[in-house]
């Protein structure tokens, strides 16, 4: 017996310490915004310490999605692996979409929404609506937006390079940047009709891919739109954008924890209109610009617990609802335990994190050791 030939293949590029240790506060802080938020929207816990941590988590994280959505576009533009469309979708869906309808079988039947589907009058319609476009659990509505994102991004990263060969004088680097200011309106207009109750906000807000492309095209052109900004003071700019979103942060808690506008019983809330908040919109555009000039300025943090996290945000996103809700949502104590002392909170978010990701790790590591260490029979001379 000879041991087995790893199969060859192109080395991978070395990861972005900077991107990885992004995607990692991002990841934690959807942990947090959904773990911690469940002491914020519900009166039990109003006015106490563990509900002004998990506002204080719930707010100060809501940059989380439009960061992933930005650098979900700037990897796709970075991208210089040659492969045909089959290929692209085969892997996009091997790597997320199986994943995805795992979880979400898993979800239907551990989460509760077996009785909400036994109840709809329109079973396939429910079930569709859920898996393509909503999520079956509310907080998988981010998988289904970004597929639908990938879908398109051939698309997306192409046509600047269309537009500027049928106007050279323009060029491409200047439709990918008057593209980008396109979808930024619109991007704003919508949230606008929503915040405004023009539109439904959980139609055409939190899920629609539309409202979010404004992040991913301009991820997916950071290059083009670099190249058409020229040398301009990104010191200064992130500085700016930094100041602007703590503004508006600040801004934001004060009316959050203002009794006269929210209620006694923080029943006069808008929480639930997320990302569509003047001060949200604000703040989440800011705080992007701000995290986007470090790109341009070269920062490269040390690799620690971030950039770690950063490499298994799939994973973390997809399987933290499960592990909360059977670790810590479901059993009183857990919770009496966190209102008495809010600390546990931040230490329940991160340990789920670090337990989805070392478990991803390690069944890595496994496939990786069988694949080396296999052995081939091979007929005797």
């Amino acid at each position: 017996m000879n041991p087995a030939t790893a199969p060859t293949s192109d080395p991978s590029p070395a990861r972005n310490a900077y991107i990885d240790t992004l995607r990692g506060w991002s990841i934690f802080g959807v942990v947090s915004i959904h773990f911690a938020g469940s002491f914020v929207t519900t009166d039990t816990f109003a006015w106490s310490p563990s509900f002004y941590l998990g506002l204080f988590l719930n707010q100060a994280f809501i940059f989380a999605v439009p960061l992933f959505v930005f650098l979900s576009g700037l990897l796709a533009g970075r991208s210089r692996k040659q492969q045909s469309l089959g290929e692209y979708y085969g892997g996009r869906f091997r790597r997320i979409v199986y994943p995805y309808l795992l979880v979400s079988l898993l979800s239907f039947f551990y989460l509760n929404h077996y009785p909400e589907w036994k109840a709809a009058e329109d079973k396939l319609a429910w079930l569709l609506g859920r898996l393509f476009y909503t999520g079956v659990e509310p907080t998988l509505y981010f998988i289904p937006l970004i597929i639908l994102l990938y879908v398109a991004q051939p698309f997306l990263k192409a046509l600047p390079g269309w537009l500027g060969r049928a106007a050279p004088a323009v060029g491409a680097d200047r439709f990918a940047t008057g593209l980008t200011a396109l979808l930024l309106l619109v991007h704003l207009a919508l949230g606008w009709l929503c915040y405004t109750g023009r539109l439904d906000y959980y139609r055409w807000g939190r899920p629609d891919p539309l409202f979010w492309l404004f992040y991913f095209f301009a991820g997916l052109h950071f290059r083009s739109l670099a190249t058409t900004l020229g040398s301009i003071p990104y010191r200064t700019l992130w500085k700016i954008a930094l100041a602007i979103a703590t503004a508006a942060m600040a801004w934001n808690l004060i009316q959050h924890t203002d009794r006269s506008v929210v209620g006694e019983h923080f029943e006069r809330n808008n929480l639930d209109l997320a990302y569509v908040r003047p001060e949200i919109l604000v703040y989440d555009l800011a705080v992007v610009l701000a995290l986007a000039c470090g790109l341009q300025l070269g920062w490269s943090p040390r690799a620690g617990t971030a950039s770690f996290l950063g490499q298994y945000t799939l994973e973390i996103y997809l399987w933290h609802i499960l592990v909360l809700y059977y670790t810590a949502w479901r059993y009183q104590d857990c919770i009496e335990a966190c209102r008495r002392l809010p600390e546990l909170i931040v230490l329940i978010c991160l340990t789920a994190a670090l337990a989805i990701a070392w478990t991803h790790a390690g069944w890595e590591r496994f496939k990786a050791y069988v694949v080396s260490h296999r052995v081939a029979l091979v007929p005797a001379p």
